[in-house]
């Protein structure tokens, strides 16, 4: 089964589910059909899921009036001890769950270089802090040297991703009691240090757990600009990537440094647009080459109050697009730029769901396999319906944030109307004539050529 397949079966629980007064939810006999669903956005996989700790339950609903809050007597976690006892080592990880109402008032000197030593059952981990965190470094220093850490495990692991612990419940439900505020200012580099945190849809100021944290095993550029990195790796990666679930932290210890060890962070990628060339330059190179190629949209290159034409030539036929720049004048653009560069010449068929729609684009025909960039939502296009030959790029999620976007070159054709759909789409076009030919394309067919005119 494969992954377009998965995203498909996804979007199809849930069409049951919302169509729950029309049929039983219990004893739904199998011959009932389903609706057909548009592709669901690219999900990132389990091993690159953004790193966070299990929400548990949900939320109470606001009531009216709203009863007077209940005064919070915990103290706040206590300033490390004079003498190194490490007090919180001698509690339970039971004892130290929601312990606290919130961080060490601060201890650290800001100008000095801070180092913290994670001793595992597997060897050291040596990770230099931030600087420019404050409030992070000063949280980690003063809840290893309170000992808050000793003894506690790593309850998760993902292998070529990130290794996650400091949760004294164990699962990744619980923590001190407390969270602080962001400080994302540093990139995802192997090796980074940073906290874990609750997901966008309950925590939009992106507050940090107040003790989980991970250490990323690879470049996670994904993750950049959504979680707070306070550290990163220097001695010990080797140790890192051989952590395995139930590990134990033994305890953290923090030192002072005189000279920084931090790596290089990469710079910014230069943006990277196709721009207009003579001679469909693109179709001179393999497909399976012409994945990533570009990492941001051209710039406006046509008319908007003009009329344009996609003709595609495929291995079954001829099939025309009406594309409708008026609606999605920057989807149209990408569209037609591509395709005058000759992006889509030789280009397979990735996907056929059978009497729903076709998917191509993706030189090597998966969902992650694009032109490299996404494209922002454009809400005329969104608000499209769709009917029986709808074009629209595949939809997929915003590297950092899971925001849906759209795919900069993958697009599906649509083969019959689609009611109600609620996945945000870029639709740019409909086929004006070839509509038989679109529904005899198999996977691995090829379109040969898309050329653009204006009427």
């Amino acid at each position: 089964m494969n992954k377009r397949t998965i995203s498909v079966l996804a979007v199809v629980v849930m069409t049951v589910l919302l169509m729950a007064s029309c049929v039983p939810t219990s004893t739904a006999p199998t011959a009932v059909p389903v609706a057909p669903s548009v592709p669901a956005p690219t999900a990132a996989p389990v091993t690159e899921a953004a790193p966070q700790p299990t929400t548990v339950g949900t939320p109470a609903p606001v009531v009216s009036p709203a009863a007077s809050p209940t005064p919070d007597t915990r103290p706040t976690v206590p300033a490390p001890a004079a003498d190194n006892s490490r007090p919180l080592a001698q509690l339970t990880p039971q004892e130290r769950l929601d312990r606290f109402s919130g961080p060490a008032a601060n201890v650290i000197d800001p100008s000095k270089i801070y180092v913290a030593t994670i001793v595992t059952d597997k060897g050291n981990i040596v990770a230099e802090l931030y600087q420019d965190t404050p409030l992070s470094v000063n949280n980690f220093v003063t809840l290893a040297e309170d000992g808050f850490y000793d003894g506690l495990t790593f309850h998760r692991v993902e292998a070529g991703f990130v290794i996650q612990g400091g949760d004294p419940a164990g699962d990744g439900s619980g923590g001190p009691g407390y969270t602080i505020p962001a400080e994302i200012n540093h990139q995802h580099m192997k090796g980074a240090l940073a906290w874990a945190r609750t997901s966008d849809d309950v925590n939009p100021e992106r507050r940090s757990s107040g003790s989980q944290f991970y250490i990323t095993l690879d470049k996670t550029a994904f993750l950049d600009g959504a979680y707070s990195v306070f550290g990163n790796v220097i001695e010990g990666m080797d140790v890192a990537e051989k952590i395995a679930v139930g590990d134990k932290i033994q305890r953290i210890d923090i030192s002072e440094a005189t000279t920084s060890r931090m790596p290089t962070p990469e710079p910014t990628p230069t943006p990277y647009p196709p721009t207009s060339q003579d001679g469909r330059p693109l179709a001179k190179i393999p497909v399976e080459q012409r994945d990533k190629l570009y990492n941001a949209a051209p710039a406006m290159a046509i008319d908007p109050n003009k009329t344009y034409q996609a003709t595609l030539d495929t291995a079954k036929g001829k099939i025309v697009v009406d594309l409708d720049p008026k609606t999605a004048p920057l989807t149209v653009n990408n569209f037609v730029m591509l395709a005058n560069l000759g992006f889509f010449d030789g280009m397979p068929i990735a996907h056929v769901q059978p009497d729903a729609y076709l998917v191509t684009g993706s030189p090597a025909k998966q969902p992650s396999s694009d032109v490299g960039y996404a494209i922002e939502l454009e809400p005329t296009a969104n608000a499209s319906q769709i009917v029986t030959g709808t074009v629209s790029m595949y939809p997929v999620g915003d590297a950092a944030t899971g925001a849906p976007m759209a795919s900069g070159s993958q697009f599906f054709i649509s083969f019959v109307v689609i009611p109600d759909n609620t996945t945000p789409l870029n639709i740019f076009g409909k086929v004006s004539e070839g509509m038989d030919v679109v529904t005899k394309l198999a996977i691995d067919d090829i379109i040969n050529t898309i050329t653009i005119s204006e009427k």
